[in-house]
């Protein structure tokens, strides 16, 4: 997983480079500050509406700085590996044949997915991301 993880984002600095995308050094000298008003992202932060899914994790972590947000990435990737790994040991369904079980493995994370696209798709000031 490791060096698929790390092919990955090598490929994905060489698009990046390729594209005629520029490394921010000068954030990478000062430790990740941002220039501005500490004030005004703390309001910005607090005025923030409630998370509708994965996609809006975006618009909750703009405040990060880069450092804090990879220390997050990090540390919700190894607990949640953790969890997946050796969480298994706990249940016996994993290791049971159960038709239903696994159809509802499949469709319950799918239905609610579509259902929250469908309740999207219902809100006219959404414009979407294309």
């Amino acid at each position: 997983t490791c060096v698929g993880n790390s092919t990955a984002a090598y490929a994905a600095l060489q698009i990046a480079l390729s594209n005629g995308w520029v490394p921010p050094f000068e954030q990478l000298k000062s430790f990740g500050t941002r220039a501005g008003d500490e004030s005004s992202q703390l309001a910005a932060k607090q005025e923030s509406e409630s998370l509708v899914g994965f996609e809006d994790l975006g618009a909750a972590l703009a405040g990060d700085d880069d450092y804090s947000f990879l220390l997050k990435l990090f540390g919700g990737c190894a607990v949640a590996s953790y969890l997946i790994k050796y969480g298994e040991t706990f249940f016996d369904f994993p290791y049971d044949a159960n038709l239903f079980l696994a159809l509802g493995v499949i469709f319950v994370p799918s239905s609610l997915n579509a259902f929250k696209w469908w309740k999207r798709s219902q809100d006219p000031t959404f414009e979407g991301w294309f």
